[in-house]
């Protein structure tokens, strides 16, 4: 079975062995918790100035094939999915809030319309594989079908992060220098003659997609040369690719799959249902018991086509079948039973149960999730098992809030305006939050106006607070100005102002 976490550290490994081999009682400190480090004992045989899985990376493949139930664990790893999928749909989609009313509307359409699919995406393989690149890229002024809105919303596109390299810029990491991405991509050698019959034939090339802060360039390793026509000038100024992390841990400079604290549990469900489903089968199928005197007469009456007409005996090495043999006629001194094997099936039963609760725990998704809740026993209270869930969703929200502020900035900075950070909210995760939130949100804006009518707080301090509830709030200068009351008129109806309850003019 593949492990989780690839470490490409094969040299400091043998080291470990052989320090093992050598020196036992080094073995027993390394094995430990905290292990001993070497300079307590004028020992260096391995480097103790940092982490030991820094620079280690998640199995790409592992993980793909737990989320997609195709691996050789099949039977346990059906959890996987809805550990991510559930998080991926409370969480929803961010809104974005600045200080310019047209640039609020303008990111809100890319997120919510234009962009609605990536962002899902984003979340999913950011949680799956621990890390997700994403590309923002304009759609091709050749194609037909594209649209003004769409050119200008820009596109999104998920590539996996183990087809990606980054070179960064050695005084800011933030900075990418360069990027190289690994596609296959599908060229006609031979255009073929429908005259003569001939079909077109084709080859699939491996082509580096290499992107600076100047340029597009192909380079075709297949045919060892770079394809110029597919080229094309980097206008933007740079690099139009972002890395998202989830759960970015220090230690491993890098991020966490939600799988690899659950993983233990899922290979432990795997190996006691595959046994179940064995002793099951085993089991299950019960065994006849004859008390006969003698087998002649038993025969004849029950299995006639196993007598041979001619002599009226048994046929030598004859054979019998069960099939459609629900009645059986013995004589009045014999007797049939089944003799059936007890099944174990209940033991694996409560061990099963108890494993689906450490897959909650590790993976802090609620019972629920899984289509598992007791009616009358404490697994039934959802509102308890849901409150370590809205923590975490709320956690990945914060995790994957800075990935969409820096694709914000990429979008307005692909169209020649200055980036800015916009406030990014979300809605209620469930509506009875959002019914207390809103209660919350009362009693603030009741005391809020005795402070301020009081003179005890001013304007500013009023706004600031209330900001707290509604993050999509402008600054106070905008939210100040009120638009004309008076309309226009236009053809002989009403035209609602720049600015008034309908937001634009019609």
């Amino acid at each position: 079975m593949p492990r989780l976490r690839e470490i490409p550290r094969a040299l400091g490994e043998q080291v470990l062995d052989a320090t093992r081999v050598l020196f036992p009682w080094v073995s027993t400190g390394i094995s430990s918790i905290r292990g001993w480090s070497g300079w307590r004992f004028g020992l260096h045989f391995w480097p103790t100035s940092h982490p030991a899985l820094e620079g280690t990376v998640v199995n790409y493949d592992y993980c793909r094939q737990l989320y997609m139930n195709s691996g050789q664990n099949a039977l346990g790893a059906s959890f996987a999915k809805p550990i991510v999928d559930l998080q991926v749909a409370f969480m929803g989609l961010p809104r974005a809030a600045t200080d310019n009313e047209a640039e609020t509307e303008f990111l809100n359409e890319c997120l919510q319309d234009f962009w609605a699919d990536e962002i899902q995406q984003l979340f999913r393989d950011g949680m799956r594989d621990s890390k997700v690149v994403v590309k923002l890229l304009r759609p091709d002024i050749f194609d037909p079908l594209m649209t003004v809105d769409e050119a200008e919303h820009g596109v999104l596109e998920i590539i996996p992060p183990d087809l990606v390299e980054f070179e960064r810029n050695p005084r800011n990491k933030k900075i990418i220098e360069r990027a190289v991405i690994r596609r296959r991509m599908l060229f006609v050698t031979n255009k073929g003659s429908v005259s003569q019959g001939i079909d077109p034939t084709t080859e699939e090339h491996d082509v580096l997609e290499i992107i600076d802060r100047q340029r597009y360039s192909f380079y075709d390793q297949n045919e060892d040369k770079f394809l110029d026509e597919l080229g094309a000038a980097n206008s933007w100024g740079f690099v139009p690719l972002l890395e998202a992390y989830n759960e970015y841990d220090a230690a491993l400079q890098g991020g966490i799959s939600e799988f690899e604290t659950v993983i233990p549990f899922i290979n432990a469900f795997h190996d006691v249902l595959t046994q179940s489903l064995q002793a099951h089968s085993y089991h299950s199928t019960p065994k006849v018991v004859l008390k006969l005197h003698d087998i002649t007469p038993f025969v004849k009456n029950n299995f006639p086509e196993a007598v041979d007409p001619a002599t009226g005996q048994i046929t030598p090495r004859g054979q019998i079948s069960w099939q459609g043999r629900e009645i059986l006629f013995v004589a009045t001194d014999e007797e049939i039973t089944f003799l059936e094997a007890r099944s174990i099936l209940g033991d694996s039963k409560v061990l099963l149960e108890f494993l689906i609760d450490c897959i909650c725990i590790a993976s802090q998704t609620p019972e629920w999730a899984f289509m598992r809740v007791d009616s009358g026993s404490a697994n039934s209270d959802r509102n308890a098992q849901t409150v370590p869930f809205v923590k975490k969703v709320n956690r990945k929200r914060k995790n994957f809030q800075k990935p969409v502020q820096e694709l914000c900035k990429m979008i307005l900075a692909s169209r020649d305006l200055v980036p800015t950070r916009p406030r990014i909210s979300w809605e209620a995760i469930r509506v009875d939050d959002q019914v207390v939130q809103m209660q919350a949100f009362q009693q603030l804006v009741m005391g809020l106006e005795v402070a301020r009518q009081r003179g005890e707080i001013s304007d500013e301090t009023y706004q600031s607070m209330l900001r707290q509830f509604l993050p999509v709030m402008g600054s106070n200068a905008s939210e100040k100005s009120e638009p004309d009351p008076t309309p226009q008129i236009s053809q002989g109806r009403p035209v609602p102002v720049q600015g008034g309850p309908q937001g634009r003019n019609e």
